[in-house]
């Protein structure tokens, strides 16, 4: 091979890699921030409401209050808050050692009606597979509020590695309402009843998606987290739920 033809060859290879190396630095260094939206903007509002940053239902435009739980993750996970979410930021947002928002792990939150004691059954720590396999979609459940004893009928309509419910009827969503005092983000621990048995599981207060499943009144699902259950995004867990989970529980299986 002549040397103009070895020199043009590597003309071509250099042309053809500076657009790679570019684009590999522009997606290392690229920063979602305030104004913008999508996709990227949801997944990360999704996560910061489960952590606990975020009090409102995911949008995926990146707003003030977005800008400020951004912050205030930054603040607790030891990241300089600059409000905006750049590589280290977004590693530290969706890692399985993101600090959540509480002052005291230990502290539970009880937002709507209080423990009453007249809930005195525990439930079985089933692991999520085994709940998986008999709470199928299309299947309904009753679920027994372990703080104030209510209960309301629930379909599953979804869920990978968690169970997304919705209310049965409007009495049910109406009780569901009752039992977290509005929409709330709190995580309470409930007895979810399938074919006559009572599993230990956790309920979410928090309504998410905007559909209408059925003719409960209430748009989107409510998610079921049961032993070692995750999120269906990024498959994380919830320390929250864990923690509901604690003392309701007979026994594994």
């Amino acid at each position: 091979m002549s040397m103009k033809k070895r020199i043009f060859l590597c003309i071509i290879a250099i042309f053809l890699l500076v657009p790679l190396l570019i684009g590999t630095s522009s997606a290392d260094s690229a920063v979602v921030k305030q104004g913008d939206t999508g996709s990227d903007v949801y997944a990360i509002q999704r996560r910061l409401n489960e952590l606990g940053y975020l009090n409102y239902r995911p949008t995926g435009k990146f707003s003030d209050m977005t800008a400020q739980a951004v912050r205030q993750f930054q603040q607790i996970n030891d990241i300089a808050p600059d409000g905006q979410v750049g590589r280290s930021t977004m590693q530290a947002i969706f890692s399985d050692t993101a600090k959540r928002n509480v002052i005291n792990p230990e502290f539970k939150r009880i937002v709507g009606i209080p423990y009453s004691g007249e809930v005195t059954e525990k439930g079985a720590l089933s692991a999520w597979e085994t709940v998986d396999a008999i709470f199928r979609v299309g299947t309904k459940a009753q679920i027994t509020d372990y703080n104030s004893g209510q209960t309301f009928g629930v379909t599953r309509v979804g869920g990978a590695r968690c169970a997304q419910v919705v209310p049965e009827t409007e009495e049910d969503y109406t009780v569901y309402s009752e039992v977290f005092r509005g929409e709330t983000w709190e995580h309470r621990p409930v007895l979810v009843t399938i074919n006559g048995v009572s599993y230990a599981a956790s309920l979410f207060g928090q309504p998410t998606g905007t559909r209408a499943h059925n003719a409960s009144g209430m748009l989107g699902y409510t998610i079921l987290y049961f032993n070692n259950s995750r999120t269906d995004i990024f498959e994380l867990a919830d320390e929250e739920h864990i923690l509901a989970l604690t003392g309701i529980a007979a026994d594994a299986s």
